[in-house]
């Protein structure tokens, strides 16, 4: 249960909701979900989990003398995904099934141990953004200032810590490191920890779309656009010579694949439907 909730310890509060004076439970501050069909709404009061009433700091008895936080119970009664609530809205009380996620979902998530995902093409390492490379600023002193930096120009890295994604499957492509070193590169300066924004003006969703909107390029140039709110510059390549290079550029620096196996499925497709 990932909504934002407040107690209804306030006076006021209440005297503004019209609630009965015997009423206790938790404020709605902002539904997990705006959708109209999504069960709870803005200023709702959870007054049940279950049957278990909710007091109006948020707790609940569990036998004569254990007082819990109501989402405890929430784990403990969630069945087939969904946990019964009850609601005050617009002076009754509704039942309400409400669904629950197993996993807040997170524009910028957790790798969880896993390995990050990565492609290469030309000179240019693209990887999705996770809190694991952001801790990476963090909790290191000497990159103080890129974190200043990117404050700064209001990279996404920073504005959008703790976002949901803004639209199923939205991830933040990222660029993790300095260029390889080559001609095509001449002039331009470090893109690390930049944002991708676009690929020939088309928004870029996550970096399985990237390497599909690569892969089926026809243009003559490719032009990457950065998500920066000043400063930063964009990068064009000539499309042909870039696609071309990539495969000396990870003989160079010994890198052996040019992406990792999920994204590289999408890549190779291109040569599969070539064959056909």
């Amino acid at each position: 249960m990932y909504d934002d909730l407040q107690t209804l310890e306030n006076p006021a509060l209440r005297s503004y909701l019209h609630l009965p004076e015997s009423l206790q439970g938790m404020v709605v501050h902002r539904p997990f979900d705006s959708a109209a069909t999504y069960p709870l709404k803005e200023w709702d009061v959870i007054t049940k989990v279950g049957d278990v009433p909710i007091d109006d700091e948020g707790m609940i008895k569990l036998g004569d003398t254990l007082r819990v936080r109501f989402p405890y119970l929430v784990q403990k009664l969630a069945e087939k995904d969904t946990v019964p609530l009850t609601v005050f809205r617009g002076g009754k009380e509704w039942k309400i099934n409400l669904p629950v996620l197993r996993q807040r979902p997170l524009v910028i998530p957790e790798l969880k141990g896993s390995y990050p995902s990565y492609f290469v093409y030309g000179p240019i390492v693209f990887s999705e953004a996770t809190t694991d490379l952001i801790a990476v600023v963090y909790h290191n002193r000497e990159n103080a200032a890129m974190l200043g930096m990117l404050t700064y120009i209001g990279s996404p890295l920073i504005a959008r810590i703790g976002d949901k994604p803004a639209f199923p499957g939205e991830r933040l492509v990222v660029v993790p490191a300095p260029f390889f070193p080559h001609r095509l590169s001449k002039g331009y300066g470090n893109p690390s920890w930049q944002v991708l924004k676009t690929v020939n003006h088309q928004s870029i969703k996550n970096l399985a779309h990237l390497v599909d909107v690569l892969r089926d390029l026809k243009d003559e140039f490719v032009t990457f656009e950065f998500d920066t709110r000043s400063g930063g510059e964009s990068c064009v390549f000539p499309r042909g010579e870039i696609v071309s290079a990539t495969e000396n550029i990870l003989n160079d620096n010994g890198v052996r694949s040019q992406g990792s196996a999920d994204v590289m499925k999408i890549w190779t497709a291109k040569t599969e439907r070539a064959t056909k």
